[in-house]
């Protein structure tokens, strides 16, 4: 009897779809979440009761049964696993938000997204009236949001909001297409192995994917999400540093100037801070040929609009991070998570704020050292600037969901590096799953499960650099090529 080394058993199922191990872990998670769900229906209890019931274990269901189909079409002619994250996009935009419209309608926008009266006030209060008088003091922004307010004065508020949610829309459409494009720098063909090319055993075969099907599956995530619509409700400018971010990557990899990425970056720091992460992938491109770039530009941008905004930015930002908003359970900081924990268990001692913040900068610091030790190429630059994105989020005490659509490239990434990963099938079915269960609930409205431990986002973006170390320490650099075009390189 042969045994195919992609099916992962030795039994008489060895070398069918049936034999994988990682076809029935999947048929376990799916079963359990239909069985489960089939008993919140059997116990009934109205829309009110019901829905939220389903709201952990239907999603479960739906990532079991696309696990089965994308495991058992490993190595087969079957759709790619970036196709099958575009099927869970589709069950996520189905249960997050047509599961609500087809109860609430024209209201649902109400039961998603924590509204303020009147829409956009992060953009009147942060960009508009700030730039109009020219002065940070009352907006917590960087200086450079007073200029990039000032063209917005021109016209009416109501105006001016308009002109800002098409610029985010266009945005997200750029940050979808450059999260693709250096997504696919960490894409790789692994070498020849054993006789005649033949795959390691216990390692599944090639998955091609393709930079525009990445793009159109994280774009059909980004623009369904909870954080795109929060963001566009409120006419923050995340999108805004998220995209400047990415182009300074994009520069990364292809200048051998270092002013270019560095003005970018600069660009991104001064609209929202936690970009300044991204100066650690500056210095290991560039070296010290870097450090006077980095400090040359980003002081111009902090002091764009003169040393007084400066010192009231910092001020400002000082106050709020300190204010009791930042507890709010809709967020997706350590501070917040600490409260959300303190507030709805009856263990969580004074203390546990500590391991909430170390916990995340240790993941980051280990999956950089990890990157740093292999030396710079392409690929590590990708990863070590996915694996910036979630501690923007986690750090700062101020962190409002609608910063989620930062999650846009680290996704990316993940999708890609689970996509070409050679491993046992129960392996690669493990992170597939996780990686589509996180997709799902990153996308999903908080204000749908909360004030609960459910609603808060911290620890689904833990679980993103969780993945990402560990894919990290699965693909060994050393047997990773760059992808040819007729696999969809970006080059």
């Amino acid at each position: 009897m042969t045994l195919d080394p992609a099916a992962g058993g030795d039994g008489p199922l060895a070398g069918s779809p049936l034999g994988d191990r990682g076809v029935w872990l999947g048929a376990t998670v799916g079963a359990v979440g239909l069985l489960m769900s089939a008993l919140v229906l059997a116990r009934g209890g109205g829309y009110y009761v019901v829905v939220p019931r389903l709201a952990i274990v239907v999603p479960l269901a739906l990532v079991g049964v696309v696990c089965v189909l994308a495991t058992a079409g490993v190595g087969r002619a079957a759709m790619n696993a970036v196709t099958w994250l575009g099927v869970i996009a589709l069950g996520g935009l189905a249960w997050n938000v047509l599961t609500y419209s087809f109860k609430f309608h024209s209201a649902v926008w109400s039961v998603l997204i924590p509204r303020i009266h009147p829409v956009g006030v992060d953009f009147r209060d942060g960009l508009y009236r700030p730039a109009a008088i020219f002065s940070t003091a009352h907006s917590g922004w960087p200086p450079l949001t007073l200029l990039l307010g000032k063209p917005f004065t021109l016209v009416s508020l109501s105006t001016g909001y308009a002109i800002q949610a098409a610029i985010l829309v266009a945005c997200a459409l750029g940050a979808t297409v450059l999260s693709a494009k250096l997504a696919m720098k960490v894409a790789g063909t692994p070498r020849p192995e054993g006789h005649a090319g033949a795959p390691l055993p216990g390692a599944v075969r090639e998955r091609a994917i393709d930079t525009p099907l990445l793009a159109l599956v994280m774009g059909l995530w980004l623009f369904t999400s909870y954080g795109f619509m929060y963001e566009v409700e409120r006419g923050n400018i995340d999108l805004y540093a998220l995209v400047l971010s990415l182009l300074a990557v994009w520069a990364m990899l292809r200048a051998r100037s270092p002013w270019l990425p560095a003005l970018l970056l600069a660009g991104a720091i001064g609209l929202k801070l936690y970009p300044a992460i991204l100066l650690v992938v500056l210095l290991w491109r560039y070296r010290r040929r870097a450090v006077v770039p980095a400090i040359v530009t980003t002081v111009a941008a902090l002091l764009a609009a003169g040393p007084a905004n400066l010192r009231s930015s910092v001020s400002s930002l000082d106050a709020l991070q300190g204010n009791v908003h930042a507890e709010w359970w809709g967020q997706t900081s350590a501070t917040a998570m600490t409260h959300v924990l303190r507030a709805h268990t009856g263990w969580a001692p004074s203390w546990v704020g500590y391991p909430l913040i170390v916990v995340p900068l240790a993941l980051w610091a280990g999956t950089m050292v990890v990157l740093l030790r292999r030396g710079w190429s392409e690929r590590g630059a990708v990863l070590a600037a996915a694996a910036c994105v979630p501690p923007m989020a986690i750090v700062p005490a101020v962190s409002n969901d609608y910063k989620l659509v930062l999650c846009v490239f680290p996704l990316a990434v993940l999708a890609v590096l689970v996509s070409t990963m050679k491993r046992a099938p129960v392996v690669w079915t493990a992170l597939f799953g996780v990686l589509a269960f996180v997709m799902i609930f990153l996308a999903r409205s908080t204000m749908l499960v909360a004030p609960s431990l459910q609603g808060s986002k911290y620890t689904l973006l833990v679980v993103v650099q969780v993945l990402l170390l560990a894919a990290v320490l699965l693909t060994d650099p050393r047997r990773m090529a760059r992808p040819s075009t007729s696999t969809g390189s970006a080059s």
